[in-house]
């Protein structure tokens, strides 16, 4: 028979300083096109649509109107490694800055052609705004440089990341008593994520930090021989991780809870073994302390129960 339970895992993790020596670079061209150069890298995470959506917010544009560089340190433009959950903490800063710079430089340049004050600008909705209550389109405004172009380079501002991630998981687990398999019916994983630049990507990588954390709890098993060091079951068929029927419901709940951007790539992966276990304890009353937990660990805990 099967016996269910619940219960949580929590996560407080401390991330790595991000790179104070990672620099941007936007530039606004007379065509209307606005490029963003930075030398981080992509892993998968979307880095290039992150900062897209940065550029685009404060220049008041659609994403397609910005063209993104990444991976080149040849102008001068050194990034941080894309790992430890940092690449977006320690990019969005600087491209940030650099997009306010950007900003205010080109208003300076349509104040002298203009002939108003660079502060009775604001750039909305693809187009350029005055106090007077004119308006012109972002192409028409960008014409006035002609043959010149604005570029700026950002700075490192500390008070736009965050160097920390807080969350917790809820899950709601199946233990059948008989086989020692344990079913993942449920996890809740609520996340503290900062500022959320893009909240698709962000589900997602909650997503697949459950999942990650699922097949360490359950699945993941790596046998090493003895003699020579070496993995015995370095293949997909006998180490193994969580296929299409094994994945439960995932609610992913991510909050915005300041203006600093931090990362979200490892730190949904912690909680998850903990909840994970909690529950099996909660539905058999026996604690299994070692990963992955099998149905070997369980029947064995469940025989020493009833023999005590």
């Amino acid at each position: 028979f099967s016996r269910s339970g619940a219960s949580a895992g929590r996560l407080c993790h401390g991330l790595a300083n991000g790179s104070k020596g990672t620099k941007a670079r936007v530039s606004i061209y007379a065509d209307g096109t606005v490029e963003a150069v930075t030398g981080t890298q992509d892993l998968g995470t979307g880095i290039r649509t992150v900062i897209a959506i940065i550029v685009a917010d404060e220049l008041g544009l659609q994403l397609g109107h910005i063209s993104v560089k990444i991976g080149d340190t040849a102008p001068g433009l050194p990034s941080g490694g894309s790992g430890g959950s940092q690449t977006t903490a320690s990019v969005a800063p600087v491209i940030k800055t650099a997009a306010v710079m950007a900003k205010k430089s080109f208003f300076e340049y349509l104040a002298g052609q203009i002939d108003l004050p660079p502060q009775d600008f604001a750039a909305k909705n693809e187009k350029i705004l005055t106090k007077l209550g004119e308006e012109m389109s972002w192409q028409q405004a960008t014409a006035y440089l002609g043959m010149d172009t604005i570029t700026e380079e950002g700075i490192w501002a500390e008070n736009l990341r965050e160097g920390g991630a807080a969350g917790t998981q809820f899950a709601e687990v199946e233990v059948n008593t008989e086989t020692g398999h344990v079913a993942v019916v449920k996890i809740v994983a609520v996340q503290d994520c900062g500022l959320i630049l893009n909240r698709l990507t962000t589900e997602s990588q909650i997503n697949g930090g459950v999942v990650g954390g699922l097949n360490y709890a359950l699945l993941e098993n790596r046998i090493m021989d003895p003699q020579t060091g070496r993995m015995i079951n370095s293949n997909l068929i006998d180490y193994k991780i969580a296929g299409p029927t094994e994945i439960p419901e995932i609610k992913a709940i991510a909050f915005d809870t300041d203006q600093k951007v931090t990362g979200i790539g490892e730190p949904t992966t912690i909680p998850t073994a903990g909840a994970i276990a909690n529950a099996v304890y909660n539905a058999i009353g026996v604690r299994i302390r070692s990963l992955p937990i099998t149905p070997d660990k369980i029947l064995t805990k469940l025989a020493e129960k009833g023999k005590a």
